[in-house]
């Protein structure tokens, strides 16, 4: 039980860090769409933190479905971006993201048997962090000087 209680505090300090940079804008990069994205994926893997404590096996496997989704559009949105502007740094960013891809999916197939929370916190920390601030960040200045808006987001229908 010792170890239960050390797994959950180190996860809600890795969130609680994550909220805090999240208002100081420090996990922002500065593209509004982007941004918004990375706000989406904090949110739902802030629900599979919230779901692995209260060991709800089900719930977490709908949201690590939904965060795979959401995973794939994101990606998606930045790769195409970066062909597109000739990003220099573009293929070892998608090779970054295929390695992320296969991380969420062997937890996925974990949590098939209900064995998520071991290394849900170094999971978060490598999404949410890490990720953000070793190869997202390093796109921007490229993006902008490419004429990309870092204020222009998708309005609403």
């Amino acid at each position: 039980m010792v170890l239960r209680f050390d797994f959950f505090q180190r996860l809600n300090e890795i969130v609680t860090s994550h909220h805090a940079m999240q208002g100081s804008n420090e996990f922002e990069i500065g593209i509004a769409e982007i941004d918004l994205q990375h706000r989406q994926l904090g949110h739902l893997l802030e629900r599979l933190k919230e779901s692995t404590e209260k060991q709800y096996g089900f719930a977490a496997n709908a949201i690590l479905a939904e965060l795979a989704i959401e995973t794939r559009i994101h990606f998606a949105v930045e790769e195409s971006l970066m062909r597109l502007l000739s990003y220099p740094g573009a293929e070892a960013h998608i090779a970054e993201h295929r390695r992320l891809t296969e991380q969420l999916e062997k937890f996925r197939k974990r949590a098939q048997d209900f064995d998520i929370s071991d290394g849900l916190s170094g999971f978060i920390q490598t999404w949410l962090i890490d990720h953000v601030n070793m190869f997202d960040r390093q796109f921007v200045a490229h993006f902008i000087s490419k004429g990309v808006d870092p204020h222009a987001v998708p309005r609403p229908d």
